[in-house]
């Protein structure tokens, strides 16, 4: 995949989920900025606890996503095996958690729809021809 100027061109689908990862890096950040208030939070029982694990966390995901997303849009090779692997667990989380949904709920069970797909959408994507192509050469 070499356009007339003998660059490498990136496929479609690999600029999507790496803007997408991004994207959603930025959405991991929020709390780790300030932006909610996480200093205690308070659960259904209004018992509070201490948020700086659950703001460590986040800050992880989001640095995660940011590296993946950058290794979509350049290239990395090491991002194609991330992605395959994080893909396949996700796919297998969001089919579990979709099974285990209460059918009554049609909004938590349209977001477990929705994150089974994009997982689905994500693992074939890596699988393509061109993608490989991408990554690996």
């Amino acid at each position: 995949m070499v356009d007339i100027e003998g660059k490498r061109k990136r496929p479609t689908r690999v600029t999507i989920i790496g803007i997408l990862s991004i994207l959603a890096g930025l959405i991991y950040l929020f709390p780790v900025l300030g932006i909610y208030d996480l200093g205690n939070l308070i659960n259904i029982t209004g018992q509070t606890f201490q948020a700086g694990p659950l703001v460590l966390t986040a800050f992880v995901i989001a640095i995660a996503n940011f590296i993946i997303g950058l290794g979509c849009l350049y290239g990395w090779s090491p991002i194609w095996l991330y992605l395959v692997i994080i893909s396949v667990i996700n796919f297998v989380v969001a089919l579990i958690a979709l099974l285990n949904m209460n059918i009554n709920q049609w909004g938590i069970v349209l977001i477990g729809m929705i994150w089974l797909f994009l997982a689905a959408y994500v693992l074939l994507t890596v699988q393509s021809k061109k993608t490989k192509a991408w990554f690996l050469s």
